[in-house]
């Protein structure tokens, strides 16, 4: 297994099945639950704000696309909306990649123009990950 593919698995889906808690995305609206996080797909129970929006459902993420956004954050530093939606393929793959890599440590939002940064920080990942995990 490489490297990248290790550090994904530890570092991004690790992460993502520890959370126990509904999250917010950072933007639209509505809650979701992460229901598993395998090496196959991401899968989420997500629950809009209103029942006459959209049904509540599971919604599929392939860990495939996520893995490629995670390792163009990682390269570039950053991703916005239009970056995302090349990545996924559309509009609402790009807003579920960032509603996903949001929630990691080492990750932050910017609503101006909506993006997802990265900005590790030496010493604190685990420090962060409980901070963002407790928030969420």
């Amino acid at each position: 297994m490489s490297s990248f593919v290790t550090a994904f698995e530890n570092d991004v889906l690790a992460y993502l099945r520890s959370l126990a808690d509904p999250c917010k995305p950072p933007i639209g609206a509505g809650t979701f639950l992460l229901l598993y996080a395998s090496q196959v797909e991401v899968v989420v129970w997500f629950e809009p704000p209103h029942d006459h929006q959209r049904v509540p459902g599971e919604v599929l993420i392939p860990a495939g696309i996520l893995a490629d956004a995670w390792e163009q954050l990682v390269t570039s530093q950053s991703l916005d909306l239009p970056a995302l939606g090349r990545i996924a393929g559309g509009p609402a793959g790009a807003h579920w990649l960032l509603a996903l890599l949001a929630l990691l440590p080492d990750v932050s939002f910017s609503a101006q123009p909506p993006a997802v940064l990265w900005a590790p920080a030496k010493g604190a990942v685990g420090a962060r990950a409980h901070e963002k995990q407790s928030s969420h």
